[in-house]
């Protein structure tokens, strides 16, 4: 709840107090298709009326906590329900639509933010990039199934519940919207007694219990964090475990990464273009080449790998970063003329990663040449 005062500040009038309050849990959520037009609504499309079986309760406890309130009378023309606007991930959305070109989104912007937001919309809009970093709120960071009508109806009714619920913790994970991917290796991770947690749709494991032995082995070596604040969404287990990966082999299931293939004439140019490492020349053929992804001006927006074959390129990517490298991947073959397809393959492949320093001796161990893996072969 808030209370201020909304008499003139350039007299010694009080005016009338203004007092307001939050339903965290049970918002009242309203679909863009209701919003009334502005010639329809009574003050303004964003501010629906409210009656006073409406606010009964919430208005007896702040009369409680503020007993004026009772005394200066209840103005009901003036009272009503100013809508915000919140997505599925609690950010703005802002940027170019992912469909159609020159359709440009500046939306879920609070009072507050709204200079700098315009500020920054009309650089990308005008210079094609912003001063600031800007991949928290660009709207090509949804995938496909976060833009589906029901999972932002789940989505946007949870984050409405937390935008005023203090403390919400950083790491704290979406209870909607969950198993909606799952990698080839859910189930055993999920016997193994893996702790997931979710990204891009991908429930991802962040430790196993299965090996809650280690933390006995290796005994101090594991940091203790002493304040249950920072102990929550973290599992103690996913140190021991780099411990023993450093030490010996460990395989990591990287199935969130998004992948595609770039193919046409012109794939090795597009990605000249885009990419720092050289990824054209015979001698990258059948080579992966970890590299940044840059704009225009050479700043970086991630960093990926590049599987160079002789047909075509496989990009890995990271899962949050996926969905906006892939519509500027395209956006910029388009911009520039180069005659190339891009592929989210994501989901026909996975992604796994196998670190220590007896890596390649376990790699050997499974597959088919292990003379392909010694160092004079595989460096």
């Amino acid at each position: 709840a808030y209370m201020r005062d909304t008499g003139d500040p350039k007299t010694a009038e009080g005016g009338q107090i203004e007092w307001g309050y939050y339903e965290e849990t049970n918002p009242r959520l309203c679909h863009p298709r209701d919003l009334l037009e502005k010639d329809q609504a009574r003050l303004s499309p964003s501010q629906r009326d409210l009656d006073m079986d409406q606010i009964l309760a919430p208005l007896e406890r702040a009369m409680e906590l503020t007993p004026i309130l009772g005394e200066l009378g209840y103005n009901e023309s003036h009272s009503f329900n100013g809508l915000l606007q919140v997505t599925t991930d609690g950010g703005p959305s802002m940027g170019e639509s992912q469909k159609v070109r020159g359709l440009w989104y500046a939306v879920a912007i609070w009072v507050k933010d709204g200079p700098g937001m315009g500020k920054l919309i009309a650089d990308w809009m005008t210079d094609g990039r912003t001063s600031i970093d800007h991949h928290a709120i660009d709207y090509a960071r949804f995938y496909p199934h976060q833009t589906q009508e029901q999972f932002i109806w789940d989505r946007c009714t949870e984050t409405a519940m937390k935008v005023y619920n203090p403390a919400v913790h950083p790491r704290e994970p979406f209870s909607k919207g969950r198993d909606i991917r799952r990698s080839p290796f859910w189930e055993r991770e999920k016997e193994l007694g893996g702790y997931f947690m979710e990204l891009g749709g991908w429930e991802r494991a962040h430790g196993y219990a299965a090996n809650e032995h280690l933390l006995e082995k290796y005994g101090n070596r594991v940091p203790v964090r002493e304040d249950e604040w920072d102990n929550r969404h973290f599992w103690r287990v996913s140190n021991a475990e780099h411990l023993a990966m450093s030490e010996d082999c460990g395989i990591v299931n990287l199935s969130h990464f998004s992948m595609y293939d770039v193919e046409g004439p012109d794939h090795v140019a597009l990605l000249e273009w885009l990419c720092a490492a050289k990824i054209g020349g015979d001698n990258n053929i059948g080579k992966g080449i970890y590299t940044h992804f840059l704009d225009e001006e050479g700043m970086v927006r991630a960093d990926f790998t590049v599987i160079r074959m002789a047909d075509r390129c496989r990009v890995i990517d990271g899962a949050d970063a996926g969905p906006r490298d892939f519509r500027y991947m395209q956006r910029t073959a388009q911009d520039k003329g180069f005659d190339v397809t891009v592929t989210d393959v994501t989901e026909k492949y996975v992604t796994i990663g196998i670190w220590g320093p007896n890596a390649r001796a376990t790699l050997q161990k499974v597959v088919e040449n292990p003379e392909g893996l010694i160092q004079e072969n595989f460096p």
